[in-house]
């Protein structure tokens, strides 16, 4: 992983933090004061400012189910039509979205048993990030994932990372003649798609929970020039 990639991560992770101080924060204010319709107003302002100045495209923490991603493809959709011209970045961006939301709604499935440290509830959700800068747009999500599950998953992005535009249209073709495909996955190939249409790498990171559980934080970058 490059410099510039892991700042984005680590970027990523200060922010889950000082979000979820921020809404503790916020629940205890919320039941020691009864905010009035003026300053719901202003507040309400300097959210869409901060969102604004931010560039965020869309940002969700929550239960992921099938109609949750299909709302949020169709909103991802809706929103870069409105903000970029480009209409080959239009369709580049859609494909890359699609297939990095559907990693996170199948991730949701191997989620099963005892949760250690947090809820079930937590550990059915995930998070996406999207932001807009510039030159390209980053897709940014987490989720929790068994930690057994980690070491295959990292020999394919590492396999993916390593492998020039020529090997990757030969891995793609391996892929899909040998994977072992599923309801639940595609034996690799999403992750070959978005290296193969973004050129990008694919940028990770495994944070160890407890024993049995990490949570993973994907990214991939789609460039707008």
């Amino acid at each position: 992983m490059d410099d510039n990639a892991e700042k984005i991560l680590d970027a990523f992770d200060e922010w889950k933090e000082e979000r979820a101080l921020k809404d503790t924060m916020l629940d205890q204010a919320n039941k020691q004061i009864e905010v009035s319709s003026e300053d719901n107003n202003v507040s309400s302002f300097d959210l869409y400012n901060r969102v604004y100045n931010e560039n965020i495209v869309l940002m969700y923490k929550g239960a992921i189910t099938f109609d949750l991603i299909t709302s949020i493809i169709e909103t991802l959709d809706r929103k870069i039509t409105m903000i970029e011209q480009d209409k080959k970045v239009q369709k580049l961006f859609y494909s890359a979205a699609v297939e990095v939301v559907h990693n996170l709604y199948h991730h949701m499935d191997e989620m099963k048993g005892s949760f250690e440290g947090f809820t079930e509830q937590d550990a059915k959700s995930g998070m996406i990030t999207v932001l807009a800068k510039e030159d390209y747009y980053n897709i940014l999500t987490g989720n929790f994932i068994p930690t057994e599950n980690t070491y295959s998953l990292k020999e394919k992005i590492d396999e993916v990372n390593t492998t020039d535009k020529s090997g990757l249209r030969t891995l793609y073709k391996e892929t899909l003649s040998n994977g072992q495909f599923s309801d639940k996955g595609t034996a690799g190939l999403g992750l070959i798609q978005l290296a193969r249409k973004t050129g990008e790498k694919l940028n990770y990171k495994f944070d160890k929970v407890n024993g049995q559980y990490s949570y993973f934080t994907f990214q991939i970058k789609i460039n707008r020039k």
